[in-house]
């Protein structure tokens, strides 16, 4: 409760502050929440800063309040999103889906920021607008080239061997529009902890965690004419790292993963006349999960898509807009589990129609989404939206969908524990948003529901070795949510920026399908009901001096919250300067952070050490040149 007052002062803390008037041009960019593009009314986005360093889980940990669960750095990370589960996620890159069909996640370690131009969150009820898998939500990735020529990148350097480099170059050759670029990234992580297993608790270096990868992307765009354009984006990643024992394990087993990860996108928009426009859409995507321990056989696992869209949109007249869509995805893989390989064919047809009054001031949304999976009819996804706006400083939000995910193969499939006769995961949502804004100030307020029925969960079945895939238990979530933004302009020259998430879920156990229902009203293992950070940077000239915290509270290790696994709450702060330079078309900036300021010794998982206090330096640079 302290930590919920704490933040909520912060959150209203510039409504107390009167703001000067200034130079409104600097803060173009300045945004918090939207509802653009094909997202239905009603939905929530919260848009990511770009610019950022690291791989999309860093950026997620730092600029959202979602949980981001790893435990280490460079380790499998994944989201948690008003208490639900990774495989409750979509992962939405330029349109398509990224879960795996192996096991619905996807890790966001393996992700790099410098690839993407725009990132957002969006977790309002958006189940027929993002299709299978968006129980919680989405992770909305999109790239977007800016016909511009200029050579661009980064270098950084860190703590624990860490070593970041980055290069990047457009160029325009008569029509055609190229954009390409590389990362490398490496971290030997052998950061010190301190050993609760020994004692007197010594200082160790934790040993097998090393992290290494190389990745390349292709981009290029043509206008042919008015109505006629072709893009395309090529992403090829290759990932090596090591997996450190947890603290107690005396066995060295030298587990290492190597991740091999393609995507491949082509789209062509055409232009049928003023109103009216259609987008086809062909994607191609591959992993490869190829794991190493000296005490079990290597394990070679493998997954390719291929995705099939085309979507039509017009304007009917100047109240109502429709868009429809007809996509068909087919999934294969092999794995250990499955040898023999296993395939899936999902089409589904979506139809949003969107009405909006002529002022406007009300926006009314109606869609759905059928699914068929293998010629199965799945359950159909229907989502109403309403969007008004009472007045210039106050618009309403509401939202209300169905949701469903189908069961992975290694659910269906894996040998000795999948489960043919799973049930798909069937949600519904409802949410309700106020948002507030003057010139310099802003606030997002939300409320949600979420209940989800035959949630899948491996159990032990015929002893501790053996694990079930099962329909288990029906999870019930809901809460609230606050996002800020305010500024404050000293002076033509200087001025305050601040930003704050906060997020408390309660997510329980409402059911039990079987006799013991002893974890029935209890919270999820591993689900902090509250997590939230707050930024505040000062500017001066090219100077930026930034001081972040992140909170996580406290969460139960086991499904019967003991208070033996409780793991407690903590907080982190970070503290950064920046300075600018620009000469002509040059432009460049260099950064120096240090991480856990504190020296706070926390677990996001339970006997999985964090690093205590670090630091990180990059430089950035971007040339502007046109060809001669």
């Amino acid at each position: 409760m302290k930590a919920l007052l704490l933040i909520s002062s912060i959150l209203l803390a510039p409504l107390l502050h009167a703001t000067k008037d200034g130079d409104t041009s600097i803060w173009r960019n300045f945004e918090l929440i939207a509802s653009k593009g094909n997202l239905n009314s009603g939905s929530v986005k919260i848009n990511l800063p770009s610019g950022q360093d690291g791989s999309l889980a860093d950026v997620l940990n730092k600029n959202s309040a979602l949980f981001i669960k790893y435990y280490s750095p460079g380790s499998l990370a994944s989201s948690s999103m008003r208490g639900m589960g990774a495989q409750h996620t979509a992962i939405l890159w330029n349109g398509i889906n990224l879960q795996s069909c192996m096991n619905s996640i996807l890790d966001l370690n393996l992700l790099p920021i410098f690839f993407l131009d725009k990132a957002s969150i969006e977790t309002g009820a958006n189940a027929a607008s993002c299709g299978n898998g968006a129980i919680a939500g989405a992770i909305i990735l999109n790239n977007e080239i800016k016909e511009n020529q200029r050579v661009y990148g980064e270098i950084g350097v860190g703590s624990f061997g860490q070593f970041n480099l980055g290069f990047g170059s457009s160029i325009k050759l008569n029509k055609i529009f190229l954009n390409t670029r590389f990362v490398s990234r490496k971290a030997d992580n052998d950061f010190k902890y301190y050993n609760i297993f020994k004692p007197d608790k010594p200082k160790e270096r934790l040993q097998n965690n090393l992290f290494m990868q190389h990745g390349i992307m292709q981009e290029a765009s043509i206008s042919l004419n008015r109505k006629h354009s072709f893009y395309f984006n090529y992403w090829y990643l290759e990932s090596k790292r090591q997996l450190p024992s947890a603290m107690g394990v005396s066995l060295l087993a030298q587990e290492h993963q190597d991740d091999y990860n393609t995507m491949v996108l082509l789209k062509h928009d055409y232009k049928l006349n003023q109103k009216s426009s259609l987008l086809n859409k062909i994607a191609y995507t591959s992993e490869n999960i190829n794991y190493f321990n000296l005490f079990y056989p290597d394990a070679y696992n493998a997954a390719k898509s291929i995705i099939v869209e085309s979507e039509f949109k017009t304007q009917l007249n100047r109240s109502f807009e429709l868009l429809t869509s007809l996509n068909n995805t087919h999934q294969k893989a092999w794995t250990d589990g499955y040898r023999s390989g296993i395939e899936r064919n999902l089409s589904s047809v979506f139809a949003k129609l969107t009405w909006v009054t002529k002022s406007p001031k009300l926006k009314i949304s109606i869609a759905d989404r059928q699914l068929i999976a293998n010629s199965v009819l799945a359950p159909v996804t229907p989502d109403f939206g309403v969007e008004f706006q009472a007045s210039k400083s106050l618009k309403i939000k509401g939202n209300s969908a169905y949701s469903f995910r189908l069961p992975s193969f290694n659910d269906l499939y894996w040998q000795g524990g999948g489960n043919l006769n799973l049930l798909p995961e069937k949600g519904k949502k409802h949410e309700l948003s106020v948002e507030l804004k003057s010139k310099n100030f802003k606030l997002g307020m939300t409320g949600f529901y979420h209940q989800v029925d035959n949630w899948i969960l491996w159990v032990p079945s015929g002893g501790a070795s053996s694990w079930k895939a099962t329909n288990a238990k029906e999870i019930e979530s809901k809460g609230f949510e606050l996002a800020t933004e305010w500024k404050y302009l000293i002076n033509s020259n200087a001025f305050l920026k601040f930003f704050a998430r906060y997020q408390f879920v309660s997510s329980i156990n409402s059911d039990v399908y079987g006799p013991d229902k002893s974890i029935v009203g209890k919270q999820l293992f591993y689900t902090p009901q509250q997590t939230g950070i707050a930024n505040i940077q000062y500017l001066f000239g090219n100077n930026k001096i930034s001081l972040s915290s992140t909170f996580t509270g406290s969460r139960y290790a086991t499904a019967d919250n003991h208070i033996d696994g409780l793991l407690p709450a903590y907080t982190l702060l970070n503290f950064s300067v920046a300075r600018d330079f620009y000469y002509k078309s040059f432009r460049s900036s260099i950064e120096f952070t240090v991480c856990n300021l504190l020296n706070t010794n926390y677990y996001v998982f339970e006997n999985r050490p964090m690093p205590l206090r670090n630091y990180q330096m990059t430089f950035k640079y971007n040339i502007n040149y046109e060809q001669k």
